[in-house]
């Protein structure tokens, strides 16, 4: 009886025990739930800014020109000197021309061929006609005449044409320049073959002014229209590998007519004039567009943004300090500051420091008294 009655009060004594665990653990989490996360604030105050865009550019001259023979032969001579600036018009090279020099003599001497042909055909077909007058001749007689002549005509416009075209290979036989510029390093030597149309033999590059590519996304196209059209102060430089820039500033020359489907941007071109001749066509670069913005602008702090996918956000806070997303569309970045074309108005308090600590709907703590007046 008595060890009965101790089992039973065990039993409640243990339930009593286990009902005071379970209060200390609620106890607990409720003492978690009100803790509050410590963040840092940047209150939004418009100001104008400075800002440094870059681009990655490629310089191109105004014309690369490459030089080709379009006749087969030895190179025979080098008139010019590599590197040297020379004029439309100007020999350079030359192309052992014996063998055109000969097809032209042989073309010409079949053209007086023709030629002579020709004048026998239109005296007789002259006598052919004058006999049919008196009825001396048949009529068929004088039209085989005039077909000779006419067939006699068309052997000399062909003999013309061997003419020009073998004129045509010994004078090209003689390259010149297609443009003016300077010349590059030859490539080939006196005695090489050079076949038509294929062989390199120089180059040729006006490099005055100079263009600089580089490609922007499609989204930034109204921007750099607008430019175009001389709506702004946006001012254009180069920038070097070792970070100096070049001291002559560009301006757009032409925004191309399509977008690439494939990396979804537009190239711009800008040009430059080349007075020192520093500028190189195919060097790398970096284009730096300054403008400074409206009094107006609003930034924040680059590290506040929040990228999902393709979409920016920043958490704000409430006036009662809760957590809240919100939307932007971002603009330049301009040293640790990103411009923000929209979704923050003045006043507006974004999260800078404590993000990760935080979630929408937290009610926070804001670090500092006077946190936020960045």
């Amino acid at each position: 009886m008595h060890l009965k009655n101790y089992k039973r009060t065990f039993y409640v004594a243990g339930v009593i025990l286990c009902g005071a665990c379970g209060n200390s653990k609620q106890q607990h989490a409720g003492m978690m739930g009100k803790m509050k996360a410590t963040v840092t604030v940047a209150e939004i105050i418009p100001t104008s800014y400075t800002v440094l865009e870059k681009f990655p550019a490629v310089l191109t001259a105004h014309d690369v020109v490459a030089v080709r023979s379009d006749v087969t032969g030895y190179l025979e001579a080098i008139k010019v000197k590599d590197g040297s600036n020379v004029s439309k018009g100007q020999a350079l090279y030359e192309i052992d021309k014996s063998r055109y020099a000969a097809t032209y003599g042989q073309v010409a001497a079949t053209q007086q061929q023709a030629e002579a042909d020709l004048a026998q055909k239109q005296r007789d077909y002259e006598r052919y006609k004058s006999l049919l007058d008196h009825d001396a001749i048949s009529k068929q007689t004088v039209d085989q005449a005039n077909t000779a002549v006419l067939t006699a005509k068309a052997n000399v416009a062909a003999a013309k044409a061997s003419v020009a075209k073998a004129g045509t290979d010994v004078n090209h036989a003689i390259l010149r320049a297609p443009v003016t510029g300077k010349i590059g390093i030859v490539q080939i030597k006196v005695g090489d073959i050079v076949n038509a149309g294929q062989t390199l033999i120089n180059t040729i590059v006006n490099e005055h002014p100079m263009f600089a590519d580089f490609d922007v996304p499609q989204a930034r196209l109204p921007d750099f229209i607008r430019i175009e059209k001389g709506q702004g102060d946006q001012k254009f430089f180069i920038q070097f590998g070792n970070g100096e820039r070049y001291g002559e500033e560009g301006k757009i020359f032409t925004i191309n007519n399509i977008v690439d489907a494939q990396t979804g941007t537009v190239r711009v071109r800008l040009v430059f004039q080349n007075k020192t001749d520093m500028l190189k066509s195919g060097m790398s670069c970096i284009i730096v567009m300054q403008y400074a913005t409206p009094a107006t602008q609003i930034a924040i702090p680059a590290k506040a943004i929040i990228q999902n996918l393709s979409e920016t956000s920043v958490y704000t806070l409430t006036k009662d300090n809760v957590v809240k997303p919100q939307d932007i569309v971002p603009g330049a970045v301009t040293d640790t500051m990103l411009l923000v074309n929209s979704g923050l108005n003045a006043g507006d308090r974004v999260v800078v420091e404590g993000i990760q600590k935080a979630k929408p709907g937290d009610t926070v703590n804001v670090a500092g008294a006077a946190a936020g007046k960045h």
